[in-house]
């Protein structure tokens, strides 16, 4: 079993697992938690549920296991795969890509294709590329050829190694949120001994509007609860500080503020960091 947080973190980037699929994920977590918690359970959404048994409050601290993915929706009488999208995925960096399918016997490897530069359509914005103007081949014959590998509904995501850019920083798909996995892991490692009463979640389907995290919730019923997620830095090029706020990489953890998170939550957190000498920024 990984013994660091960097390696427990290079394991869950290298596991598939779009919204709706995430089976990979939450088994992976759940075995890689286990150790350090009561009991595991997944529950019928997909979430995973590591308990940690106490008699004091009920503590919820919450990551999600899912990332983003594409979903084949329909197959051209050529064997062309077209697809639609699973999450907020950036469609301009899908040209070229290439992509594993969740296929019929296994995965099956594809390209993203969409028409050349040179015979674009000089009127249309570089910027605006649909779903629909996309493509995906994997080498099939035709129709018929494609269909005994794929099927409609099957799911994708992009082949992507992890990339260690420095001792710190990574670069890879789905960061959001095995980050977040790989902190509860570590966390609940930490823990020892406590009165609370906690339960480390990696939630199923964040992508497609939180659906585990309010099934988990409404099971759990904690008296707190803690969503540990990324977001977007503002110390690189063509960002503004002024309106998106100054978060750097490396500075510390980002405590989010605001009328949708609880004051007494926040303000706790804060203080802990404070007194702790935890570095940390604010959104």
């Amino acid at each position: 079993m990984p013994n660091t947080i960097k390696d427990i973190l290079l394991d869950l980037l290298k596991t598939v697992g779009p919204s709706g699929s995430e089976e990979r994920v939450i088994s992976l977590f759940g075995r890689s938690i286990a150790p350090y918690v009561t009991e595991v359970k997944t529950d019928v959404t997909g979430n995973c549920i590591a308990h940690k048994n106490g008699s004091g409050s009920k503590v919820m601290l919450a990551a999600h296991a899912d990332e983003v993915g594409l979903m084949i929706h329909y197959i051209d009488e050529r064997g062309f795969l077209y697809f639609k999208e699973i999450g907020g995925v950036d469609t301009s960096l899908l040209p070229g890509q290439r992509i594993s399918i969740e296929g019929i016997n296994g995965p099956v490897i594809g390209v993203i294709g969409k028409k050349p530069i040179h015979i674009q359509d000089k009127t249309d914005s570089p910027r605006t590329i649909n779903p629909e103007d996309l493509w995906i081949d994997i080498g099939a014959k035709d129709k018929k050829d494609a269909e005994q590998k794929v099927h409609i509904g099957q799911v994708a995501t992009i082949i992507s190694e992890p990339v260690l850019l420095s001792d710190q920083i990574v670069a890879s798909k789905s960061l959001d949120d095995r980050i977040g996995l790989a902190i509860l892991i570590s966390v609940a490692e930490k823990l020892g001994q406590t009165n609370a009463d906690v339960y480390f979640v990696a939630s199923a389907q964040e992508e497609l509007g939180s659906v585990g995290a309010q099934t988990v919730t409404e099971r759990i019923l904690p008296d707190v609860g803690i969503a540990i997620d990324v977001t977007h830095a503002t110390d690189y090029p063509t960002m503004s500080v002024v309106k998106e706020g100054d978060i750097k990489l490396g500075t510390g953890v980002v405590i989010a503020v605001g009328p949708n998170i609880h004051k007494s939550v926040s303000d706790k957190l804060l203080n802990v960091a404070v007194e702790s000498n935890i570095p940390y920024q604010m959104e």
